[in-house]
């Protein structure tokens, strides 16, 4: 029997009341919220970040993988303490602005990482899919995801390192504005949407996307493995 007293509302039944309405009827979140809640419980997902990676993207990505009872590993080119930025928008510049944000430690590098140890992978935006790229291991362990057909997230800038990796011919990502012309000279097709699902492959256009990005890539997540 509920110990909540009758009448009274729960943050988990608000949060639970509110995804269900919001991103169910899109189809988005699974209707079933307790069974998707145990098809994701215990999974290990790779949080795949560079030196100036988004920090808010990274952050939020770490803490819903942790509520959801999935271990977030932050992978990184180095094992260390890397400082992370914020991208906003200032409306006297045409482009976004940077600032410095939150650190965070990383718990393993990418050439120390064998991917089939992992149920899936996230990669935040920035600048740090940029360096990413630098890194063999990276594109290695990226590769390995696209080419199982496994669960694989980017938001923002973090599809520079699919195509990178592999081939992102005809597939349909949403990415960052400004780089919509390198997705398209990649071959694959742009979509300017909050969530974009392609197979195992889910994408978002930024950080004001959390919302809808997260919840998509766990439903993939919980469907798979």
């Amino acid at each position: 029997m509920s110990n909540q007293e009758p009448g009274k509302i729960s943050r988990r039944s608000i949060l639970a009341t509110s995804l269900g309405a919001s991103l169910g009827a899109t189809g988005i979140f699974s209707s079933n919220l307790a069974e998707a809640a145990a098809a994701l419980r215990g999974k290990k997902v790779l949080v795949a970040i560079g030196e100036f990676s988004e920090g808010l993207e990274t952050y939020y990505t770490v803490f819903r993988f942790m509520e959801e009872g999935i271990k977030p590993v932050v992978a990184a080119g180095q094992v260390k303490r890397l400082h992370m930025v914020v991208h906003d928008f200032d409306p006297k510049y045409s482009n976004y602005i940077e600032m410095p944000g939150y650190c965070i430690k990383t718990d393993v590098a990418y050439k120390d990482i064998d991917p089939s140890q992992y149920d899936g992978m996230l990669i935040p935006g920035g600048r740090g899919p940029e360096e990413m790229r630098l890194y063999p291991d990276a594109l290695r362990v990226t590769r390995y995801f696209m080419n199982n057909n496994l669960p694989l997230g980017a938001i923002c800038h973090g599809p520079q390192v699919l195509w990178s990796a592999g081939s992102v011919k005809g597939r349909k990502i949403a990415a960052c504005g400004s780089i919509k012309a390198d997705v398209e000279a990649a071959g694959a097709t742009f979509v300017d949407e909050p969530a974009v699902v392609d197979g195992s492959l889910v994408t978002s256009r930024g950080w004001p996307d959390l919302p809808y990005f997260l919840p998509a890539f766990l439903k993939v997540l919980s469907q798979k493995g």
